[in-house]
């Protein structure tokens, strides 16, 4: 006879697949790659692959999560309720032997001669000078190129900012619309905006000598400044280039300290034999838990290193399905679980009349190109007076 095994009902759970419920949770998906976005939260992804999701702009603690707990968030109920929901779920069920293996990336973008649509784009309406474009063009991070829609056969260009490994290949990249098309993309304000398929890492341009990052000291550290995206980078350069150094930028694609990791490991190796090497032992996604345990075990602060986060400073806004006001930039900050980890939130204070900010409309802002109209007073505009007038964390530029 065999032993009564406690944990049975909680493993057949989890076997369950987690787009079948996802369908059954009502979640209306969009898929990106291999991957699924929530269309309600465009941080929420799920890997069918791996039969989990994280939310990316909730911080460490909902990265790589399994079904129960993506019924307990969705649904807002207790473990307990969502182990008897899908025990009761008529679904199908995960089958890791089925995965296919993942396919390498493969480069297939259809490149320019030319930056010229891009430029003027850039320009005019991002309002980035000729002189930061260049910087950036110069780094090999940018191109522009031709996007192809699969379905409808129409050619439009696009600005791809190229995700580059340690050895200058091409591993991804993040494709930037030009053109306005509200109905085609009317969840990215109105231009393309995706990921290349199978994409891995983020935009990353280094200001200072990559050698020197090795020698960085607890007086001078190395520091890593994260964006969620590449034009938010951009903008942020041009503001502060006079005061950069010693730093790697990075574009998150969203909010992922995942990314940042895996920009912190390849700053620091010399060759991909390297980056290998430490992947077998902890996925490079993971590396900056690895060591923030292992600081803090030790009892230690990891000094050497500054990671700074320059997100938006978002609206907030009442979440209905958590029953919770939400500002995802703010609330990324607060959910990373590195605490041995020198971490600094930097995001662009609100002007009158804005209830919202990024980097690139601050530097819009600063050059007289964006008009901040008066707000109506709404229940909204209410709950985001209420929440700008708490206390916020910044740094100081000069730190930079």
């Amino acid at each position: 006879m065999s032993k009564y095994n406690p944990n049975r009902l909680v493993e057949l759970a989890k076997q369950k697949s987690i787009l079948d419920v996802a369908g059954m949770l009502g979640m209306q998906l969009k898929r990106v790659g291999r991957n699924y976005q929530w269309s309600e939260h465009d941080s929420f992804v799920i890997n069918p692959d791996k039969n989990y999701f994280s939310w990316f702009s909730r911080g460490n603690d909902y990265l790589g999560k399994d079904v129960i707990e993506m019924v307990k968030v969705v649904n807002n109920v207790s473990f307990k309720e969502a182990l008897h929901f899908l025990l009761e779920a008529e679904v199908g069920t995960f089958d890791i032997t089925k995965v296919p293996k993942p396919k390498p990336f493969v480069y297939k973008v259809k490149e320019t001669k030319t930056f010229d649509y891009a430029r003027k784009y850039l320009k005019e309406e991002r309002g980035l000078s000729d002189e930061t474009i260049n910087f950036f063009l110069d780094k090999g991070v940018m191109v522009q190129a031709i996007h192809t829609d699969y379905e409808t056969g129409k050619t439009e260009p696009m600005i791809v900012f190229k995700h580059l490994d340690v050895e200058g290949k091409v591993i991804g990249g993040a494709r930037q619309g030009i053109w306005y098309n509200k109905e085609l993309y009317p969840d990215t304000n109105g231009r393309l905006k995706r990921t290349l398929p199978r994409n891995k890492g983020g935009c990353v341009v280094d200001i200072g000598d990559k050698a020197q990052f090795r020698k960085s000291t607890p007086e001078n550290p190395f520091t890593v400044v994260a964006f969620e995206a590449p034009i938010d980078m951009m903008s942020y350069y041009e503001i502060y280039k006079d005061k950069l150094s010693n730093c790697r930028l990075v574009a998150m694609n969203g909010l992922n300290i995942g990314v940042v990791s895996r920009a912190v490991v390849d700053a620091l190796c010399t060759s991909s034999e390297e980056m290998k090497a430490i992947n077998e032992k902890v996925r490079l996604e993971e590396w900056l838990q690895e060591i923030n345990d292992l600081c803090e075990k030790n009892e230690q602060i990891f000094e050497k290193l500054r990671i700074v986060l320059a997100v938006d400073n978002d609206e907030p806004k009442f979440d209905v399905k958590s029953g919770k006001i939400i500002t995802p930039g703010k609330d990324f900050y607060e959910g990373i679980k590195l605490k041995n980890i020198p971490i600094i939130p930097h995001m662009p204070k609100c002007h009158e009349g804005q209830r919202k900010n990024d980097w690139n409309d601050e530097l819009k802002v600063r050059k007289g190109l964006l008009k901040v109209k008066a707000q109506e007073r709404t229940l909204q505009n209410m709950i985001t007076k209420i929440k700008m007038s708490q206390p916020v964390v910044e740094t100081q530029t000069m730190e930079l």
